[in-house]
């Protein structure tokens, strides 16, 4: 089996509230990245989630530095109530730290995927085609399908699925040309040689979801899959590389 190189679309770093991960910091992460061959990875910081968006973007910051294997991915919320400022100091800011994707806890967080809600960030993300990172537990299939007709433009990318959201994302695979899935928790059985005969392998990103999952399973579950090496190489790597090099274009 010839090597595969990997870029992990969803990797966080720092402490969770409740339960002991394998690793909570950068060190832990390279490790594990090292020992699975996985040879770069999109960052979110813990904080983000559990604490304040922007502190927790500011420690990401702080943390991975100008690392060349790790890319960061800030958490945003709704700029009405953020102290991150407008959205164009917002997106003047994520230029200026080199940051090409965002992700979202609308649960976590309260607030809906809405225009009325959002104060113009949707809008500014579709402009620059940031792509927007969602967890399956944090939407419902109507708001991606909702998110995805009204802004064409923006790639959203869905994570931690589960076999019960198979339907729905199938059905918003074939509908939205900008909805893409994460595969950490992709576990449909023969899922991804699946979707790839049924919309080819470009719908598909590799991510691990580490530490909160075990990076190895998703990482197996790629290099063992029933598809050619070509669409190995662009679940992988590929596609989430072509994301990140449409951004601001």
């Amino acid at each position: 089996m010839s090597p595969l190189r990997l870029f992990d679309a969803n990797a966080m770093v720092g402490r969770w509230p409740t339960e002991k991960l394998a690793f909570h910091d950068l060190e832990g992460m390279l490790t594990t990245m090292d020992r699975l061959g996985i040879d770069e990875a999109l960052v979110w910081h813990s904080l983000s989630r559990f604490y304040d968006p922007m502190e927790g973007n500011r420690k990401l910051m702080e943390e991975i530095g100008d690392h060349p294997r790790l890319h960061p991915c800030w958490v945003l919320v709704p700029p009405f109530t953020s102290d991150a400022g407008t959205v164009e100091e917002v997106m003047a800011d994520m230029r200026k730290n080199g940051v090409r994707a965002v992700k979202f806890f609308p649960r976590e967080h309260g607030f809906k995927l809405r225009s009325w809600n959002m104060g113009g960030l949707l809008e500014a993300l579709e402009r620059e085609r940031v792509p927007v990172l969602l967890d399956a537990d944090q939407v419902d299939p109507e708001e991606v399908h909702e998110l995805c007709e009204a802004y064409p433009r923006l790639p959203v990318v869905l994570g931690r699925t589960g076999y019960r959201e198979m339907r729905a994302i199938y059905a918003l695979l074939a509908g939205h040309e900008n909805f893409y899935v994460d595969i950490s928790t992709f576990l449909l059985y023969r899922g991804l040689e699946e979707v790839v005969g049924k919309f080819g392998a470009g719908r598909l990103i590799f991510g691990t979801g580490m530490p909160i999952h075990d990076p190895a399973g998703a990482a197996t579950k790629l290099r063992y899959a029933e598809v050619d090496d070509e669409a190995k190489e662009m679940i992988a790597h590929r596609n989430l590389e072509g994301l990140l090099e449409r951004v601001g274009t």
